[in-house]
């Protein structure tokens, strides 16, 4: 089955973050019936608007170019979440980096509880969490394994 073509585009917005500046990518995807946006939000900072501005454009054109893919950008937001957390508190829950999708919502929900990110954030890395770790967002085949120990 030939695959419909997509159209990509992206829109880079700069956040001042104290003395530095955080990237935001509003990215939307058209093509066939469905089209679908993604908003995630770059795991670094950056000392100038204009920095920050050049780095968002660039991830943006390598995603347009088909060089990276969506889910590597919302994995790498939610590893650069919970590395920040981690620095910040020294309780940090979970204590590892949650790997499985359930880790990562009881994860979500325990720091939502203990205020350490907002309900904007909470519903962003549940979505991200949704999609990149849905089997066939990766093309990755699901595989039963039997109780006898063999898989198949």
């Amino acid at each position: 089955m030939a695959r419909t073509p997509v159209g990509r585009s992206g829109k880079v917005l700069c956040h001042r973050s104290g003395e530095r500046w955080t990237v935001e990518l509003r990215l939307e995807e058209s093509g066939g019936t469905q089209g679908r946006q993604y908003r995630v939000v770059l795991g670094r900072t950056f000392t100038t608007d204009i920095a920050a501005s050049q780095a968002g454009e660039q991830v943006v054109a390598e995603w347009q170019g088909n060089r990276i893919a969506v889910r590597d950008l919302m994995l790498g937001e939610l590893a650069a979440t919970y590395r920040r957390l981690r620095e910040t508190y020294q309780r940090m829950q979970p204590p590892t980096v949650p790997t499985t999708r359930s880790a990562w919502e009881h994860a979500i929900t325990t720091w939502e509880g203990l205020g350490w990110i907002n309900g904007a954030d909470v519903a962003r890395f549940r979505d991200h969490v949704r999609w990149t770790l849905a089997p066939e967002s990766a093309g990755i085949p699901q595989r039963r394994i039997r109780l006898d120990g063999e898989s198949d």
